[in-house]
């Protein structure tokens, strides 16, 4: 019978602290969010090829832009493109260039990697996003966890961004939060 009492005891308890009534509000997810971005800036990124930078005779009519994006570039002066070189391959002739980066390009590159052939592609960050508000909280007490969307607006923009549909000036995104014994969170602390 003290076993049954216990049980009864405890899983009443258990479902109490689950099922409490602690709401998340938007002052509660408002902080929270605004702690995390202190740790971890969401920024948007571009890939840039530099090094050693090549392209065959015989893809010239399929890619006639060949190296555009980089020449832009080089006018906003983040690279510096070095002389043309022709160079006799098994395939033909092919176009060589290298490519390097100016202090004012490095100041933008977040990473790289370099392949067999020295082509190096960057990783450059093209503009951040900020936490603006929250737009609305939906908790689901089955789940402990509240789904929360939140906007985020574009700033910081660097010589690398390009207006796009992937870089709108403001978006909405959802976030989850999950309640815990300590209460509602969003990201660990580190």
């Amino acid at each position: 019978m003290k076993i049954k009492i216990s049980i009864l005891t405890i899983l009443f308890f258990t479902t109490l602290i689950s099922c409490s009534q602690d709401k998340l509000t938007k002052d509660m997810a408002k902080s929270m969010v605004i702690d995390c971005q202190k740790r971890e800036s969401y920024s948007k990124t571009r890939r840039v090829s530099y090094g050693t930078v090549q392209q065959w005779d015989i893809f010239k009519k399929k890619f006639p832009n060949f190296l555009k994006p980089e020449r832009e570039f080089e006018k906003l002066g983040l690279l510096k493109i070095g002389k043309l070189q022709r160079i006799k391959g098994d395939m033909g002739f092919k176009d060589s260039y290298e490519i390097t980066l100016t202090p004012k390009g490095k100041k933008h590159l977040l990473k790289s990697e370099t392949d067999y052939k020295g082509e190096i592609t960057g990783k450059f960050i093209t503009c951040e996003y900020k936490f603006e508000n929250i737009a609305e909280i939906h908790e689901i007490p089955e789940k402990n966890i509240a789904k929360v969307k939140i906007r985020i607006i574009r700033f910081n923009e660097t010589p690398f961004f390009e207006e796009s549909k992937s870089t709108p000036k403001e978006k909405f995104e959802i976030v989850m939060f999950r309640k815990t014994t300590d209460g509602w969170k969003l990201c660990e602390k580190k």
